[in-house]
């Protein structure tokens, strides 16, 4: 989390692969950003994903996150860097 004039976070999560497809982290992104938006008063939430993270890609899309672009080379995973999806979702309530 960036407070001061940025007053954004990250947003990263995991979920043990035999629950996906059962609404857990849908559910649990919607918590998150009503805390996010509504507690901390947060301007944005961003997210980088890879692209072929679909399941991801799917549930920050559901959730009215839009794509800002492509980071290339965003994160090293297993010894390779990886190109990853910015995805973002703003506060409109906030001025």
């Amino acid at each position: 989390m960036v407070r001061g004039p940025f007053l954004s976070c990250f947003l990263g999560y995991k979920l043990d692969k035999d629950e996906v497809n059962k609404g857990y982290m849908t559910e649990a992104l919607k918590m998150g950003i009503d805390i996010a938006f509504n507690e901390l008063k947060l301007h944005r939430i961003e997210a980088n994903i890879m692209p072929k993270n679909e399941a991801s890609l799917r549930i920050v899309k559901k959730l009215g996150f839009y794509e800002e672009g492509v980071a290339k080379k965003y994160l090293k995973i297993n010894g390779k860097w990886e190109d990853h999806i910015h995805m973002v979702l703003l506060n409109e309530d906030i001025e």
